[in-house]
């Protein structure tokens, strides 16, 4: 079985020899032009690809006061749709800080690491999907 993905790369499949868990994706590089995210890991089904990334930030300024802070509280799992990929879905699942303010007279004690590059606060689409 052959498919053809593009004109420059060809896909050859043959189940009896085909490797567990390695999918078309397996060894694809996403590069999403963003420095602060790296990759952590592809998982591909049946018409979907889901990219895990985390951020490679050393802290983050509290949205509400701009204070910096490093004190990491804990992390979470941030689940963004963004544009298909050869006809994929493509859902990213980034591992994003959660830092503590150390401002005394900020009313936020506990902030979230800001994606305001990649998506809307509490958005679960990117500006790409949401332009379309």
């Amino acid at each position: 079985m052959q498919q053809v993905i593009s004109t420059t790369y060809k896909y050859t499949s043959k189940k009896e020899n085909a490797p567990t868990n390695r999918g078309l994706f397996h060894d694809f590089r996403f590069s999403l032009g963003y420095d602060n995210l790296q990759q952590d890991g592809i998982s591909e089904a049946v018409g979907s690809l889901t990219v895990f990334l985390h951020t490679a930030g050393k802290g983050a300024s509290c949205p509400y006061c701009g204070h910096f802070s490093h004190r990491l509280h804990s992390y979470y799992s941030r689940h963004i749709e963004d544009l298909e990929v050869y006809g994929h879905t493509l859902e990213l699942v980034i591992k994003v800080g959660k830092y503590y303010c150390d401002n005394v007279s900020c009313p936020q004690k506990i902030f979230c690491e800001p994606l305001s590059f990649l998506a809307r606060r509490y958005g679960r689409r990117s500006y790409l999907v949401e332009e379309r």
